[in-house]
């Protein structure tokens, strides 16, 4: 099978690395050359192409920055193998379906796969970067044999394929993705303050890991989820308002309360929960 990747960063290098024990023949785009150059020289892709030549591909993955994606999907468009499915990577779901139902795309499945790194680039591509992550897809109609194909090429590369709407997509990721890097960003802002940091602990490290993402690329990702992501941040700050609250007053049992609630809520979450993201992308 041929597999195209559009964008050969992390995301797209690390598909192609995956792939490859698979024998599949693996061509690439990327309008950055320095990207191409170490995707080749890691054997992330075997060839570099067009586009246009990429379109034609069996499966075509388009791991690129979300404000662009429609706009290179109506480009894959003209240039379509006859059968050809593709798929993109991004973070933000309803305004792609929204897209592809528009256009009438049955030859796109839009995906996510909930797996990166805080560094980006095709040299810090791993073929182990999807290794039971789960890998979302949000059907657009009926698209079921296209799903398969999709399907057996996200297991042939240790992930795990899930199903769900692009709605539910973009309500879960605003509280499990997007809100947690908003929240690592600010308390990085708050630490610039301080005069050294030598009390920092492990907590401090473990949340702080994805606050230096690329600036451009999550401006776009919470743009793009504007809604979900502002509903999440008020409903945050309110939950925070009132631990305040409860603090000024000196209540020690609202207080405790909060963290038995917690600790109650963290124990009915499933146990590998997020232990298969490695950090943050994304394209």
């Amino acid at each position: 099978m041929t597999i195209g990747i559009v964008g050969l960063g992390l995301i797209g290098g690390s598909i192609g690395l995956a792939l490859r024990a698979s024998r599949h023949k693996l061509i690439g785009c990327d309008p950055n050359p320095e990207h191409v150059r170490v995707a080749l020289e890691r054997g992330c892709v075997d060839t570099a192409a067009e586009l246009s030549e990429v379109a034609k591909a069996d499966v075509v993955f388009v791991a690129i920055p979300p404000a662009i994606v429609t706009n290179v999907l109506a480009e894959i468009e003209q240039s379509l193998g006859p059968n050809t499915v593709v798929t993109d990577c991004t973070s933000v779901k309803s305004e792609i379906v929204a897209w592809a139902t528009e256009q009438k795309a049955t030859w796109f499945v839009p995906g996510h796969p909930m797996a990166g790194h805080e560094k980006g680039g095709p040299q810090f591509a791993s073929a182990w970067l999807f290794r039971n992550a789960r890998w979302i897809l949000t059907p657009v109609g009926k698209s079921n044999s296209n799903l398969k194909v999709l399907e057996t090429l996200i297991t042939e590369m240790g992930a795990k394929p899930v199903r769900i709407s692009a709605e539910d997509h973009d309500h879960h990721v605003a509280i499990l993705s997007h809100l947690p890097h908003v929240l690592a960003g600010q308390l990085v802002l708050n630490a610039s303050e301080l005069s050294h940091v030598d009390a920092a602990g492990g907590s401090w490290k473990d949340w702080t890991r994805v606050a230096g993402v690329d600036p451009e690329l999550w401006s776009q990702i919470l743009l793009g989820n504007r809604t979900a992501v502002s509903s999440a941040l008020k409903e945050f700050a309110k939950e925070l308002e009132t631990l305040a609250t409860q603090l000024d007053e000196g209540d020690a049992a609202a207080v405790k309360k909060f963290f038995v609630s917690a600790a109650a809520a963290k124990a009915k979450l499933p146990k590998n929960a997020g232990d298969d993201v490695t950090g943050t992308k994304k394209r």
